[in-house]
């Protein structure tokens, strides 16, 4: 049942700077976040959202907290995730941010070399918080099999005691970031394999399989 329930999604993708107008991102666009935010809100859930870059317009109905880098994501979340029943985290965010940033726009004229130092991982700090949020994150894979998929997924499980996680290969035709469909797999102790459809289609699929286990 979700309706009245407390749920938070992330989504898009986070924006890690190198300069003061260059930086490091990704290809997210949102859709699939926003295609769950719009059913969570059909459902009557009592919906916030936390948004990075993304190219869809998100409707004003929708109660938002905009951010950019990685850590301004973190922060917004882990300010607000003990009061919420259920966690979707949609977002494709930064693995890697800049350890030394200019406040300038660095010169081109010359080469650069960037070193990185990886994100902090939210996902892994969200039960810590709410030891009784149901958590369901998502990972974007390229190019493997679906047992390869799978065994990701289960290591997120295992990793940020996620209750569900929806895996997919973005290598997939028709299932890249910013496509209009996706083909998935939905794992915890099972697994349920969600052919091509939209992303609309597929959001009903996994709220259906979270409406059983809240």
């Amino acid at each position: 049942m979700i309706k009245g329930k407390k749920i938070l999604i992330s989504l898009g993708g986070t924006y890690e700077p190198i300069d003061s107008v260059r930086g490091i991102t990704n290809k997210s666009s949102g859709k699939m976040g926003l295609a769950l935010a719009r059913e969570a809100y059909i459902r009557g859930a009592d919906l916030t959202l936390v948004v990075a870059n993304v190219s869809v317009e998100i409707p004003s109905v929708f109660n938002v907290i905009r951010v950019e880098t990685s850590s301004e994501m973190n922060e917004a979340i882990l300010s607000i995730i003990s009061d919420f029943d259920i966690f979707i985290s949609t977002a494709a965010v930064s693995d890697f941010e800049v350890t030394k940033k200019s406040n300038k726009k660095i010169d081109s004229s010359s080469s650069l070399s960037l070193n990185l130092k990886p994100t902090i991982k939210i996902i892994r700090q969200i039960k810590e918080i709410n030891p009784d949020i149901f958590l369901v994150g998502f990972k974007a894979e390229f190019n493997i099999s679906k047992s390869e998929m799978i065994e990701c997924a289960r290591k997120q499980i295992e990793n940020a005691g996620t209750d569900l996680v929806i895996a997919n290969d973005i290598s997939n035709d028709n299932c890249h970031f910013g496509s209009d469909n996706n083909e998935v797999l939905i794992v915890d102790d099972d697994v349920i394999t969600i052919p091509l459809a939209s992303k609309r289609e597929i959001a009903k699929s996994i709220f259906d399989i979270i409406s059983e286990k809240v």
